[in-house]
């Protein structure tokens, strides 16, 4: 993933989290990128709806990759 690629909000695809994301379902854009910033996943900062929202990697798909 990387800023710019058009992404919809998934539930985790990570077994033992049981966190569903309030926002699961919305497509928006990544506008930033946190790679390395946590252990165990990359965050991103994603536009949905006019709002800012960081997630987890496991909580975006990507639908269709900047060119």
């Amino acid at each position: 993933m990387k800023v710019g690629d058009l992404v919809t909000v998934i539930q985790s695809l990570v077994e033992s989290d049981k966190l569903v994301s309030p926002h699961a379902g919305r497509i928006g854009v990544i506008i930033d990128a946190q790679l390395g910033l946590f252990r165990d996943q990359d965050s991103f900062t994603v536009l949905l709806n006019n709002k800012m929202v960081s997630m987890g990697a496991n909580y975006l798909e990507v639908i269709s990759e900047r060119q």
